[in-house]
């Protein structure tokens, strides 16, 4: 891709970008098309037609040059079983020969709030957002539900990782930059993974995690929940939270990660090392003091 097309990809989806950010965009991409093995991915995004395509694909894209700049090579779009027609966005192997399987998911700020920014922009050149315990809630829940789309239909039905392989490792990513108002941060990821048990109590908001077992105790709805979560909770070994660094451009950015771990899939030493392996593509999140 040479930078006219570029130009005239990110015109067509209703962006802007500086000259500046895209020479860099167009670094990383030129870095990617010397591998070949991102073709389809390229194509992606140079036929994206609107902001949430676009948007989309340069996220995929950031995500394979910064595995890609430290030696780590990636797969893109590959199939986990022959029966399943159904594609998977990133494979990975690890030194120890496990394949670590990404399905990336860009998510970005509600609706609501977005409009509301806007119109304080276009009155006050500023905008004075706040969400309470009960928005945080309704995000955080909206995480959830977006992870849940990404491996099965509304009516439960699994789609993606169908097939538990003994060294398969099940990840979904998801850039959660841009909600609750960028302030999302670790205890919010362990919310929406291991629910209130796994944060402090003055985290807590009364919210049951995608990993969480239900107790006996535990009243019939939430039973329920967990029973629309079984399909997650039984193949899913992680969540890959993705934030962008700060004082990054819209288009040419950096990445930071939170891995939240599914107990029930994956012990402690697991974990550990596909961290360690993980960190000069995805360095840990950094929180805000």
């Amino acid at each position: 891709m040479d930078e006219k097309t570029l130009l005239a990809v990110i015109s067509r989806s209703g962006k802007h970008a500086s000259n500046d950010e895209v020479k860099k965009l167009l670094s990383k991409l030129t870095l990617l098309e010397s591998k070949q093995r991102y073709g389809q991915l390229l194509k992606n995004l140079e036929t994206a037609n609107d902001q949430n395509n676009f948007a989309a694909s340069v996220l995929e894209a950031t995500i394979a040059f910064q595995f890609e700049s430290v030696g780590l090579g990636l797969e893109y779009e590959v199939n986990q079983n022959r029966d399943n027609e159904s594609s998977i966005d990133f494979r990975w192997r690890t030194t120890s020969g496990k394949a670590v399987y990404i399905e990336v998911r860009l998510l970005q700020q509600d609706r609501a709030t977005s409009d509301l920014i806007q119109r304080q922009l276009q009155v006050e050149k500023f905008y004075a957002v706040s969400k309470d315990e009960d928005d945080e809630k309704r995000d955080i829940i909206r995480v959830q539900q977006v992870i849940l789309e990404k491996v099965q239909k509304s009516d439960g039905t699994p789609t993606k990782f169908l097939t538990m392989h003994q060294d398969a490792v099940n990840v979904v990513a998801v850039d959660i930059s841009q909600i609750i108002l960028r302030m999302f941060d670790s205890y919010d990821c362990k919310l929406v993974t291991e629910g209130d048990p796994g944060v402090p109590p003055v985290c807590r908001r009364n919210i049951f995690g995608l990993f969480q077992n239900p107790s006996a105790e535990d009243p019939e709805h939430i039973h329920s929940l967990a029973k629309s979560f079984s399909h997650v909770r039984e193949t899913l070994h992680g969540v890959l939270f993705l934030f962008r660094r700060p004082k990054t451009e819209s288009l040419n950015y950096s990445l930071e990660r939170f891995l939240a771990w599914n107990p029930n899939l994956v012990d402690k030493d697991s974990a550990s090392a596909i961290c360690t392996e993980i960190e000069p593509a995805l360095p840990l999140l950094t929180e805000k003091s």
